[in-house]
């Protein structure tokens, strides 16, 4: 019951009288492969690829997901505000490629483990504990800081800041000077769909420990740091 009432105070107007989507919700079976990221999202019913409209690559997320940014993006588009997705969905694989390319980067500057750990963990998340295999979290324009300080990216996220929680969307990574969190670096292309993440945190912190957090560079360090705790529940507490 506690959940379930976390998960509505993120719903929009729309969705709270939307009986069915409510109980979708509820009944969604949450395994620890999904949490992992550990199955074929292309294949799974509850994911759809992204019109070209939206994003400039093959991108998947969750349908809710989905539909919940039509109707941001549209209203943005009315303000003059264009939002892509350049980023979705990242099975276990996919974000293996990316951490262990940036793991041997890494290596060649740093000795220790722990301190190339922390290092990509600025801004990369370890394999099976990224938001992004839920298909719940987004990168919108652009994953560089230096974008969002430019006229174009500074206009975009006043816009999301001031708008996106009205479609469920939120900055789960902002600057951990202002806000009370630890973990990564502030993001602001980064914004998730809380309706449905909100669950999946909720069951990541019940049904995983750090034996399923492995198979990749460097994993033997999750522990060490506190992954779990620091990183994955490290987001907003304003947006928890």
């Amino acid at each position: 019951m506690i959940v379930l009432v976390f998960l509505l105070s993120f719903l929009n107007p729309f969705e709270k009288t939307n009986n069915y989507f409510v109980q979708q919700i509820i009944q969604t079976e949450v395994t620890k492969e999904f949490l992992l990221g550990k199955f074929d999202y292309k294949k799974d019913n509850r994911f759809v690829l992204i019109d070209r409209k939206w994003s400039s690559k093959d991108i998947y997320v969750q349908k809710q997901t989905y539909k919940a940014f039509i109707k941001m993006a549209d209203a943005a588009k009315k303000d003059g505000v264009n939002l892509k997705i350049v980023s979705g969905t990242r099975s276990f694989k996919e974000q293996k490629v990316i951490w262990e390319k940036k793991w041997k980067l890494n290596e060649k500057k740093h000795n220790e483990q722990t301190e190339i750990t922390l290092n990509i963990l600025k801004f990369s998340s370890m394999p099976g504990s990224s938001r992004h295999h839920w298909g719940t979290d987004i990168d919108i324009n652009s994953v560089e800081e230096e974008y969002f300080e430019k006229e174009e990216g500074k206009k975009i996220y006043k816009w999301l800041f001031k708008n996106a929680p009205k479609y469920g969307f939120h900055q789960v990574y902002t600057n951990k000077n202002l806000t009370n969190r630890e973990g990564y670096e502030e993001e602001k292309w980064h914004w998730s769909y809380m309706a449905l993440s909100g669950l999946y945190l909720e069951s990541y912190i019940k049904k995983i420990n750090y034996s399923d957090i492995t198979g990749f560079l460097g994993s033997e360090t999750a522990k060490d740091i506190d992954i779990i705790k620091k990183y994955v529940q490290g987001i907003d507490k304003l947006k928890n």
